[in-house]
């Protein structure tokens, strides 16, 4: 009796390497260290220039120089000059959201570095629906506080960012 011919076989999809699937490029981990060294050295930055006192380093909102209303970042230099001078009170007056936004950012990075720290790879921001939350909620956060200091009625007003002395309000 002659043989059937065995069916064809279907190919296999290609098999990635281990490294290749998990594992950022070496360009992508530098980088992540480029911005987390560029994003320390703003900070430091504005922890030694008031952004008042220095007008030359600092632009104007310009939202708020052509709408005369703040914008969702308004106050966020002058509240992290207050933040890292140990000024949390005024911190807060001048952007409640950014001081509401550390502990979450905190929280974030925690999250990165003990996912870094189990599986040994540098965790890939916005790839994970775990790390995506704390950035959902920095938004929300940032998004409605910036919504709510636009309403002209206590205790909304509160929210707005205090005048800069020696300038007119619009």
């Amino acid at each position: 009796m002659p043989e059937e011919p065995a069916p064809p076989k279907l190919s296999e999809p290609p098999v990635l390497e281990e490294a290749e699937t998990s594992s950022p490029s070496t360009g992508a981990r530098w980088a992540a260290m480029f911005v987390v060294v560029l994003l320390l050295a703003a900070v430091v930055f504005v922890y030694l220039h008031e952004p008042v006192a220095n007008k030359q380093y600092f632009p104007q909102c310009g939202f708020k120089r052509l709408t005369g209303v703040d914008c969702p970042g308004c106050g966020g230099l002058r509240s992290v000059h207050a933040l890292t001078n140990g000024r949390i009170v005024e911190a807060l007056r001048f952007h409640a959201g950014l001081v509401l936004s550390v502990p979450i950012v905190i929280y974030l990075i925690i999250l990165w570095g003990r996912e870094w720290r189990a599986t040994g790879v540098m965790p890939i921001p916005l790839a994970h629906e775990s790390t995506n939350r704390p950035l959902i909620w920095i938004a929300v956060i940032f998004i409605s506080i910036g919504v709510l200091r636009m309403i002209p009625a206590k205790p909304f007003s509160l929210l707005a960012t205090p005048e800069v002395p020696g300038e007119k309000a619009k």
